[in-house]
């Protein structure tokens, strides 16, 4: 077992993650910054001095790097703020993990890449089309110019159990089927909306790879990686499984064939992911069993709308 830092822990995969690992017997050190309690330390990601000095006195053996600016229309809002979080925390993070001989994992993003030839494999050339994907992008080069051992873990569209809906992109388009009024919803957009709960599974499997003594491990673990479920989905038949799921009417939502968000969005950013595949972690949630069982952990979220499953 080992000493873990998890930076993000207040969110919707930081939280699962650091719930996961503790699970399996690891000493779980959480960080997080707006919503800092007992259990989870205050951590300013941005004052490189603080994190310098927390990583010296915390002495994590591997750091899981969850905390980001993730909502691509915020980051083309407000450059500044999203390249602080994921670039220059990104860059700090490592440089202190670097120092103290620690694992960095930094969670990055399938908006690297533009969408136009799925499926992308670890190595296809990235080319991101809003600024969200390029501050990914280039928080993932600080990272491993940091040191060519750390790991980049490469995620799709995001679900799981959430404190309110507005943390996943997924499960906010619930609001969407409350709302009765006609609309449109994207049909364009190709995902692969993927559980939390299979992804702290697939780091924590990661993880004690990487721990094994190097004899055991057949290979080092270092480079990019990517995760994902392997059902694709646009946004609107997304909320089709999720009407048939919460048993509300789709009727008044009809399939929108063009863009419809703000920031540019990649048509089709489906990974491949063959590098996990070769150790033996792969996805194996489906959407409709995951999402009904995010919804059911998530029942105080739902009661605040006025749902029950």
């Amino acid at each position: 077992m080992a000493k873990i830092m998890v930076t993000g822990a207040t969110g919707l995969l930081g939280r699962t993650v650091a719930k996961q690992l503790e699970l399996t017997g690891h000493e779980v050190v959480a960080t997080g910054f707006s919503r800092a309690s007992e259990r989870v330390h205050r951590l300013d990601l941005t004052a490189p001095l603080d994190v310098a000095a927390f990583i010296a006195r915390e002495q994590p053996q591997v750091i899981v790097h969850c905390a980001a600016e993730r909502r691509p229309d915020v980051s083309e809002q407000n450059p500044q703020a999203a390249l602080a979080l994921n670039l220059s925390a990104s860059q700090a993070l490592a440089q202190a993990a670097k120092a103290n001989h620690a694992w960095l994992i930094y969670i990055s993003t399938d908006y690297v890449f533009d969408g136009t030839q799925p499926k992308y494999a670890e190595d296809a050339a990235t080319h991101p089309v809003n600024f969200y994907g390029e501050s990914k992008r280039k928080g993932e080069e600080i990272v491993l110019n940091t040191s060519p051992d750390f790991a980049v873990l490469r995620l799709p569209i995001l679900y799981g159990q959430v404190e309110k809906l507005s943390e996943s992109a997924v499960l906010v388009l619930i609001q969407q089927l409350m709302d009765q009024r006609t609309q449109g919803i994207d049909d364009w957009a190709v995902r692969s909306p993927t559980s939390t709960a299979d992804i702290a599974n697939a780091i924590d499997k990661l993880i004690a790879l990487h721990l094994q003594p190097l004899h055991l491990q057949g290979s080092t673990l270092q480079g990019i990686y990517h995760f994902s479920a392997a059902e694709t989905m646009t946004k609107y038949q997304m909320l089709l499984t999720l009407g048939e799921i919460l048993q509300l009417s789709t009727a008044h939502l009809t399939p929108e064939p063009t863009p419809t968000d703000s920031a540019k969005r990649p048509r089709d950013c489906t990974l491949s992911c063959g590098r996990l595949a070769a150790l033996g972690i792969r996805s194996d949630i489906h959407f409709a069993t995951g999402a009904h069982q995010a919804l059911t952990q998530s029942s105080g979220a739902l009661a605040a709308l006025g749902l029950t499953l």
